[in-house]
């Protein structure tokens, strides 16, 4: 019976290491390869028993013979060489290394009791895969560790260093508190980050960003997001048309903490917002006074104690007309005493309101010099109220005021033209006075006795008139012996005196005469220098005064 096992090892006895070094006897001869009689399997391992029957394997290793001793005459070792393969060495021996180290696959069997015979010393070789100590170099622990420490070292400096280069682990957040939302924009949009803009209503600061989350030099994570807040300013809401209390309910959301009410005739509505100031749209702080107007029907306003200019004013914004009364109360001129009907009294549309004002202060209606001192309405009040009622009145291309104004005795001309009494588009109806025309120049006539009871014609008479007039600054006089003309006059019956000066910016005359021996007349006048700014007086000497009789007497 044949030994699976043997049989298997025999095999393995004929078959090559192919990493292992071939050992050779140089006194060994080496077996030549037997025909084998069977067919051959090109991947069998061939025996290197001559006599076996077993294919070879082409690829095994084949084993030299070993020489046969020179003095042997043995047979039999020459038909079975001793073959030298690697097996454990006795003690104190250098053992085999590697693979080497398995038992001895290529040792060949006892048949006797199929034991492994190995009939030279076992000599060792080095393995290809485990080499020894001569070929080792040893690894020391501690540069194990110094590279380790090395690597973790740049490890730490390549994070370190990236992060605050802040190549990853979010940004730091630069501070843009104080900067305009564009400058703001301009700082953070290049970093990455992405903006929210809020507003808050705000008195100072106004464009700025007074707030910012996350707060500056906080670093983010991932989200690159950024909230500022801007102040903008508070602005004046849309009010007009809401009732009183959704007005004042709308400026209070917006911050406004000074709100007063006025109130104003109308036929919206009563509390109804007319109007806002400062207007809608307009920008304000907080402590700014805002004014509502709201309708109420329609009363008489509060004007007592406000100039006629300004009450007048308000009356008409109220819907109102109003007329002028000149009252003997005493008081500052042009400043309201009362009204008629009083303040507070509701009324109709368009109803008129008396104001009583004091009376004008002029001296007299013979201080002529005083009639540009007040306004023309009032001038003609106080005239009317001294009696005079106008006879003609029209306006000049100038603008200027015409209006003849006699009580039966005094007769005082509103005119350009003061020293002939020119008229202009002479009409009847309401003095142009009346109606604001300005005042042009005066001229007053009347008997001289009436001006001044001793008002004779001589120096004396023409001194009394100017103090009566107010007159002041005399420049020359001439009489009619003395007037200077080269015109072709009549003055054989004609007597009278005549004077001028000037006074501030105004010039007056005075003149007194009686033409074919009738009463003695006095006519006073007054104008602006610029009237007599350019005139020809060649003709009359030139001399203002020889001027202003003749043409008086005798026309222009």
């Amino acid at each position: 019976m044949e030994d699976p096992e043997l049989d298997k090892d025999a095999a393995r006895a004929g078959q090559p290491d192919p990493d292992a070094t071939q050992l050779v006897d140089p006194d060994a001869t080496v077996l030549a390869e037997v025909e084998p009689t069977t067919s051959v399997d090109p991947d069998a391992t061939a025996l290197a028993d001559p006599g076996a029957t077993q294919p070879a394997d082409p690829d095994a290793t084949q084993l030299a013979e070993p020489p046969a001793p020179a003095d042997s005459g043995d047979a039999a070792a020459d038909e079975m060489p001793t073959i030298v393969v690697p097996h454990a060495v006795s003690a104190g021996q250098e053992g085999p290394d590697g693979i080497d180290a398995m038992d001895d696959p290529y040792a060949p069997i006892n048949d006797a009791d199929f034991t492994r015979v190995t009939t030279y010393a076992p000599v060792a070789i080095d393995s290809p895969v485990t080499s020894d100590g001569k070929h080792r170099g040893r690894v020391r622990p501690w540069a194990v560790v110094l590279v380790v420490v090395a690597l973790l070292a740049a490890a730490a400096f390549v994070v370190k260093y990236t992060y605050e280069n802040e190549y990853w682990g979010g940004k730091t957040v630069p501070d843009v508190v104080g900067k305009t939302e564009t400058e703001a924009r301009s700082t953070l949009s290049p970093l990455g980050f992405s903006i929210t803009v809020n507003e808050v209503l705000s008195d100072d600061n106004v464009g700025k960003v007074i707030s910012m989350d996350p707060a500056a030099g906080t670093r983010t994570g991932d989200d690159l997001s950024v909230t500022i807040t801007v102040a903008v300013a508070r602005t004046i809401p849309s009010v007009v048309g809401l009732s009183q209390s959704d007005a004042k309910t709308a400026l209070l959301n917006e911050g406004a903490k000074n709100i007063t009410i006025a109130y104003k005739n109308s036929s919206e509505a009563e509390g109804t917002v007319l109007a806002v100031s400062p207007g809608e749209g307009e920008a304000f702080v907080s402590s700014d006074q805002i004014t509502l107007t709201v309708a109420q029907p329609f009363k008489v306003p509060d004007v007592v104690g406000l100039s006629l200019t300004d009450a007048e004013q308000t009356l008409q914004d109220a819907g109102l007309t109003y007329s002028v009364s000149y009252s003997d109360e005493k008081g500052d001129e042009n400043v309201v005493l009362s009204t008629s009907p009083e303040a507070g009294t509701q009324v109709s549309e368009g109803s008129t309101v008396t104001l009583y004002v004091p009376a004008p202060k002029l001296s007299d209606a013979y201080h002529i010099a005083e009639y540009f001192d007040i306004e023309p309405a009032d001038l003609d009040a106080y005239l009317a109220k001294q009696g005079y009622s106008v006879s003609s009145t029209g306006v000049f291309s100038s603008g200027d005021a015409y209006a003849v104004y006699t009580n039966g005795t005094v007769t005082i001309t509103i005119t350009d033209s003061p020293e002939s009494a020119d008229a202009a588009g002479a009409g009847t109806g309401t003095s142009a006075l009346a109606g604001g025309k300005p005042v042009g120049g005066v001229r007053l006539q009347a008997s001289a006795s009436t001006v001044a009871s001793d008002a004779g014609i001589g120096s004396s008479g023409l001194t009394t008139v100017m103090d009566a007039c107010g007159l002041s600054n005399l420049v020359s006089s001439c009489t009619a012996d003395s007037v200077q003309t080269s015109r072709s006059i009549d003055k054989k019956e004609l007597s009278f005196i005549c004077g001028y000066g000037q006074q501030g910016d105004y010039v007056w005359s005075v003149l007194l005469g009686s033409l074919n021996g009738s009463a003695t007349n006095a006519i006073v006048t007054i104008a602006p220098k610029s009237h007599y700014d350019g005139l020809d007086l060649s003709e009359y000497g030139n001399d203002l005064a020889s001027y202003i009789a003749i043409t008086n007497y005798y026309g222009k």
